[in-house]
């Protein structure tokens, strides 16, 4: 257990904590969140003594191992990856070095007894602590976070920094420590790896502490959420979903307490006020200010914390075909990512691409963007047909030297002042905060940056590649807001299964040499999926020996269906009711001239009627099904 007692943090811009408690017990699973700047990795410094508090005490067991994951990974190594992983268990590591120093002793002198006496000593004590159980596991763990069998040999330091981000989390995850704390551990993965962790997060039994703002992640991997907020710690019990419910429910409460606090001290206050000077009154004014100075007043709740309002420019209506991939091949050297591909992009589509660590995702984006050039076949461009393309690397070649306002000047020449300032407020960039430089913005303002960036210009087609990395959940929610209301094509890359949900109408799964589509988001291609391995199941079990051919698997395929029927009417409901709150706020004549607020509502609900329209389709496709 550790407990934090009236803990407090400052530094010379200001106080991060005042004066807060809380106990972390053991095996509590918590996902710890907070706007950008609030406090959240700081607070994983203090749980592990790297920082001191300006007052109070952290009290923690002696014997507390940690394994914490920063955001960014600066270490390398000429080591192998695995040899970086093992390093995890030191015991471990040593005898495996003193092996490889006998056996090239042993190779020197072959009749030397005494060193073949020594080499078998020490490889039956390695496998004796699990040296080789170990090294199979921490080979299974490099290949859950993306790495192929023949990368565990290579350096360290011959990977971006990306990948070694998924050693170091490698490493953390051999070591089995008491307390896990990570700090955006998914930025650096792809969807399949995020789901591999999700999985092994699942089966893992002691202390997680998580910083994430992927809400399905959150939602999946913790029991409690941590919120940091005016410098104090308050704890919500169930996962991101949960929080977001009881969070609007103490706002609710804490409203109704506060107008009713008020009221009262008004009331009190007009009393003392008017038989102030009324000596046959002193006493009921005086017992009324006596009980005034006992109040334990309630705080005001806060209005709701400034957002990102982005407004994506529109393009002007295209044609219907915007792009052809015609038998297109790519390879690199003797490596074959595309054979034979061919696709039309169309106006309106908004596709979101999934698949396994290196299938071709980013390859595909690149070549739709002109970044690469197909090996073989052709892409052929409708006339006027204008793309932008978002990628990681584009946010580190922002000039460093450039401040933002001028970095948006770059790409917008004709803009006044005044609109360039009036689109960075979007980003929530103001006053004198877009004189700064690139150079020392945190990793958020530098993503938010990079997307105003190439978003300042119209375009037909926008390719993006994870553009929602380093982004809190509120500017999650405004970039999806947005491109939700986007009125152009869209490919996107995301490992933010939330996002991909929200955004996308299509699915794209890269892999063997092409790309197979889905009618819908990511939700239903996980639907379609496990569809598709139902009916691989009833044909695999139709030619058992002894087994009335797919007869269990029909069983099993119909039950499944009917617990999805079960769940759909509910998930309906909920579309519906959603949808109705939104018109609420279209029929409300207070909300006539707020722009921002009647956008909004419509794309909100035009992204509902659209989830809607997939859940009644699904409802009637199974009904159809089940009904046979």
């Amino acid at each position: 257990m550790i407990q934090l007692s009236d803990l407090s943090k400052k530094y010379p811009d200001g106080v991060v904590f005042n004066k807060v408690n809380f106990r972390l017990n053991p095996g509590v699973r918590v996902g710890l969140v907070g706007p950008n700047g609030s406090g959240k990795t700081t607070l994983f410094r203090l749980i592990m003594g790297v920082e001191d508090p300006d007052g109070g005490q952290v009290e923690r067991p002696k014997r507390l191992s940690f394994g914490y994951l920063p955001q960014e990974i600066l270490a390398s190594s000429s080591d192998s990856i695995l040899e970086v992983v093992m390093e995890a268990i030191p015991a471990l590591r040593e005898l495996e070095g003193k092996i490889q120093a006998c056996s090239h002793a042993l190779a020197q002198n072959p009749e030397d007894a005494l060193l073949t006496q020594r080499l078998g000593d020490l490889q039956r004590d390695f496998e004796n602590k699990g040296g080789y159980e170990i090294e199979h596991e921490a080979k299974r763990i490099l290949g859950g976070l993306g790495f192929e069998n023949a990368q565990f040999s290579h350096p360290m330091d011959s990977f971006s920094g990306g990948w070694r981000m998924r050693v170091a989390l490698g490493k953390i995850l051999l070591s089995n420590p008491d307390i896990l704390l990570l700090d955006e551990p998914t930025n650096h993965l792809d969807l399949s790896s995020l789901l591999w962790l999700e999985g092994f997060l699942k089966s893992w039994s002691g202390t997680l502490v998580l910083i994430s703002h992927d809400r399905q992640f959150l939602d999946t991997s913790v029991g409690h959420i941590l919120e940091i907020e005016h410098k104090k710690l308050l704890m919500y019990t169930g996962n991101y979903s949960a929080y977001q419910q009881q969070k609007i429910l103490r706002r609710e409460q804490q409203e109704a307490a506060y107008r009713q606090q008020q009221k009262e001290i008004t009331s009190t206050e007009r009393f003392i006020e008017r038989f102030r000077y009324k000596e046959s009154k002193a006493k009921q004014v005086q017992s009324r200010v006596k009980k005034l100075d006992r109040l334990d007043r309630i705080e005001a709740p806060d209005g709701q914390r400034k957002q990102m309002s982005l407004r994506i420019p529109q393009p002007e209506r295209s044609p219907r075909i915007l792009m052809k991939l015609e038998k297109v091949d790519k390879a690199y050297d003797r490596v074959e990512v595309f054979d034979g591909l061919s696709l039309s992009l169309e106006r309106g589509q908004k596709i979101g691409l999934v698949g396994p660590n290196g299938a071709g995702k980013s390859t595909l984006l690149k070549l739709l963007a002109g970044v690469e050039q197909v090996t073989g076949g052709a892409l052929l461009r409708t006339e006027g047909t204008s793309v932008s393309y978002f990628a990681q690397h584009q946010i580190e070649e922002l000039d460093p030297e450039l401040s933002i306002i001028d970095t948006i000047y770059a790409v917008a020449p004709t803009w006044t002042q005044t609109e360039v300032r009036s689109y960075l407020g979007g980003f929530l960039f103001s006053g004198i905060a877009v004189e700064k430089k690139v150079k020392i913005l945190s990793g958020g303002e530098t993503s938010r940056l990079a997307l105003a960036k190439m978003l300042a210009n119209p375009a037909h087609v926008l390719l993006l590649d994870e553009p929602t990395n380093h982004l809190d959940m509120d500017a999650r929610d405004r970039v999806e807001e947005a491109l939700t209301a986007y009125q152009g094509t869209l490919v996107c890359i995301s490992h933010d299964r939330h996002f991909l949900n929200a955004v996308t109408n299509l699915t794209g799964e890269v892999g063997a040499g092409g790309v197979r589509f889905f009618q819908g988001n990511y939700e239903y291609y996980e639907w379609k999926q496990a569809q598709d391995q139902v009916a691989v199941t009833v044909n695999e079990s139709g030619g058992k020996e002894g087994t009335d051919p797919g007869k269990k698997a029909v069983y099993l395929e119909r039950k499944k269906v009917a617990n999805r029927l079960k769940k759909l009417p509910d998930l309906i409901a909920e579309k519906e009711s959603s949808i109705l709150e939104q018109e609420e706020i279209l029929k409300n004549p207070g909300n006539a001239a707020k722009y921002q607020t009647i956008q909004q509502a419509l794309s909100a609900r035009a992204r509902l009627e659209e989830e809607l329209l997939v859940l009644l389709e699904e409802e009637e496709t199974l009904r159809e099904k089940y009904e046979k």
